[in-house]
């Protein structure tokens, strides 16, 4: 062997022995203890939606709790829609999971057959109110969502659009006073184009994503929250855990929560700074585009609970499930502790 090769394995193996002794300092604490590895799915893209995670992720909020937490992102990837609670109740490598809404958790823990029920539980709640309605144009008649069984001036209906998974139709009729099929539904993607160009005159969808792209293009719109159904307001950016991971890491979750509404109010305090850090390639990445997380993250800090970050009110997912159970989406309305847990609360607000 020449000298050359040797120098070169040299190199090689002080570059490995380095690059471990790195990796081997970013996994441990101050005090060398190893830290404690925590997989978060998330429900969506990793954008500002997720900033309070983002935020304790960068500012190292999550390493002073002794943990290393990897966000994982969800919703469209490819053919596939990667669901939190889906995740969670599937897959015992994911720690927990921050969901959009309560759907899933209310269809998995209701299935009819108790060997497919979700075994999981909501333990916290950072949103107090889901960013789901609809888009209608400010210049409209549409002023409610009772009026979307009314008709144009011209006799025609309105065109209300609703992606293919939508159940909301049925809520939305029932509150009108009309049968579902006296309201003309139409079936749209997850983006703005139908309603850009005007191919519909309502448009399902998030104030938090679709609505930037309404505002971009300069159209002046107002927003009908679903919260104006009757239980339809739900909270939303729900973590969830399954019941092992409940009984068996409760110290764990309870660091991660505590951990996360420091990043919480980190967010509330500096919403531009956060936005830059969605940017982090622990979080959304570069390619996001910070002046829009900028623009969602503050939209969404007054859904922020201002006296118990994260917390979580039993009558208002009990009266959303009632709800939900009312248009025939659920089989049964859950019990508050099958679908509950405050134990990780009950920690953090002694």
């Amino acid at each position: 062997m020449t000298n050359r090769k040797k120098g070169t394995i040299f190199i090689v193996a002080a570059i490995v022995i380095a690059s471990g002794g790195l990796i081997a300092q970013q996994m441990t604490t101050k005090e060398g203890k190893p830290l404690t590895k925590v997989k978060v799915q998330a429900g969506w893209l990793l954008n500002g939606e997720f900033a309070n995670v983002c935020s304790a992720i960068v500012n190292g909020d999550y390493t002073k709790e002794g943990l290393d937490v990897q966000l994982l992102p969800g919703g469209p990837s490819g053919a596939s829609f990667t669901v939190a609670t889906d995740a969670v109740a599937q897959n015992n490598d994911l720690t927990l999971g921050i969901d959009g809404d309560l759907v899933p958790l209310v269809r998995g823990v209701t299935k009819e057959k108790e060997s497919e029920r979700f075994q999981v539980k909501a333990f916290a709640s950072f949103w107090n109110e889901n960013p789901y309605g609809f888009i209608v144009r400010s210049d409209s008649n549409l002023k409610s969502l009772k009026d979307f069984a009314k008709k144009k001036p011209n006799g025609q209906k309105y065109k209300i659009g609703v992606t293919a998974d939508a159940v909301i139709q049925g809520a939305i009729a029932q509150y009108a006073g009309v049968k579902e099929s006296d309201i003309q539904w139409v079936t749209v993607g997850f983006d703005a184009t139908p309603f850009l160009s005007d191919q519909v005159d309502a448009l399902a969808s998030y104030w938090t994503t679709q609505a930037y792209e309404v505002q971009k293009a300069g159209i002046d719109y107002r927003f009908l929250s679903a919260s104006e159904l009757p239980g339809f307001n739900q909270p939303s950016m729900i973590a969830v855990a399954s019941n092992q991971t409940l009984k068996n890491k409760p110290d764990v979750l309870e660091k991660w929560l505590r951990a996360t509404i420091k990043g919480t109010e980190a967010v509330r305090q500096d919403p531009d700074k956060a936005a830059e850090q969605i940017l982090d390639n622990r979080c959304g990445g570069p390619t996001f585009n910070k002046d829009q997380e900028a623009w969602l993250i503050k939209k969404s800090v007054p859904l922020f609970d201002k006296d118990k970050q994260g917390f979580l009110y039993s009558n208002q997912v009990l009266d959303f499930a009632q709800a939900y159970k009312n248009i025939n989406q659920i089989p049964r309305v859950p019990s508050k502790d099958e679908i509950m847990d405050f134990s990780i609360l009950d920690r953090i607000y002694k």
